[in-house]
């Protein structure tokens, strides 16, 4: 079951493509998880409609915001 669907804007697309490919797999293994799961420590609510994704990985700290 999916709670939701992820669209990237180009500018999301641009940053995750000067990302390092294994970095990049993760993010995206991450937001697939959060939009199969409701684990807050991977997809969290900041405000009103503004959502957060935290992804932790090889020492990087990658925040992605959703709209």
């Amino acid at each position: 079951m999916r709670y939701f669907e992820t669209e990237f804007l180009d500018e999301a697309k641009k940053f995750l493509k000067t990302l390092h490919p294994k970095t990049a797999e993760k993010v995206f293994y991450n937001i697939d998880l959060a939009e199969q799961t409701n684990n807050t420590r991977i997809f969290k609510k900041l405000q009103n409609e503004i959502w957060e994704f935290r992804i932790n990985y090889a020492g990087l700290k990658i925040r992605l915001l959703a709209f």
